[in-house]
Order: structure tokens, then C-alpha cells, then sequence
């Protein structure tokens, strides 16, 4: 509505200026200089409404600019905590992995280690054997 303010001013201007011309009442000069100033006040008029226009555009703009940062920083928040999620769950992961083959190892290590021994009671019982049959083999020469 204040963009048409100065237009009804200036439309008004005109309906009385032309009436005015209509009855003769005013000079040719009168004329002029009054048809000067409804231009000059529709020129004015003119601007205002585009200096109003391009500062609403230029304000439409910037919330437009700011909207789209501050979704582009939300998806940020979004993908970052993602990642830390995932880079948490990976973690576990290799951390069970971990426990897995310590607890792989020290079975390992237990049955190397029983393994071993029967290997050292074989060898004893066969070296005994052995000394046996050394034993047998002096007494029958």
C-alpha cells in the first residue's frame, strides 16, 4: 500500500491540473511548470518504489543465503556425528578382533605347551626303552 501512495498523490495532481485546463483558468506557463512537477514527482516516485523493490530483493536474498548455510551446517552436524558412530563401532570391532586372537594365542600357547610335554614324556619312555634294549643286547653277548 505505501508503494502506491506517491501514484495516488501524483494522479491527483494530474485530475486537477487537467481540470484546471479544462476550464481555461490556468496560463500556458502555469501548464508547464505544473506538468514539469508531476513528472518530477512521478520520476521520484518511480525510484522510491525501485529502491524499496531492490532492497526487499536484496533482503529476500540474504535469509535465503542464510537458510541455506544453516541447513548445509546442519547436514554437516549430521554426517560428522555419522562418522563418529561409525568410526566408534569400528573400534569395537577391532577391539573385540583384539580379545579374539589374545584369547586364540593363549589357547594356542596351552596346547603348544601340552603338546610339548607329551613330546618330552615320549622321549623318555624311549630313551628308556633304548636303555633297555642296550641292557638286553650286553647280556646276550
Amino acid at each position: 500500500m505505501t508503494k502506491f501512495r506517491p501514484l495516488l498523490v501524483v494522479l491527483a495532481v494530474i485530475v486537477i491540473v487537467a481540470s484546471a485546463a479544462g476550464c481555461g483558468v490556468v496560463s500556458d506557463q502555469t501548464k508547464q511548470e505544473a506538468k514539469k512537477k508531476i513528472e518530477a514527482k512521478g520520476k521520484q516516485a518511480k525510484q522510491e518504489a525501485k529502491k524499496k523493490v531492490e532492497a526487499k530483493g536484496k533482503q529476500a536474498e540474504q535469509a535465503a543465503k542464510k537458510k541455506v548455510e544453516a541447513k548445509g551446517q546442519q547436514v554437516e552436524q549430521k554426517v560428522k556425528k555419522k562418522v563418529e558412530a561409525g568410526q566408534k563401532d569400528l573400534e569395537k570391532k577391532v577391539d573385540d578382533l583384539k580379545k579374539k586372537v589374545e584369547t586364540g594365542q593363549k589357547d594356542l600357547k596351552k596346547k603348544v605347551g601340552g603338546v610339548q610335554k607329551d613330546v618330552n614324556d615320549l622321549q623318555e619312555k624311549v630313551d628308556e626303552m633304548l636303555k633297555k634294549l642296550d641292557a638286553q643286547d650286553q647280556q646276550n653277548q
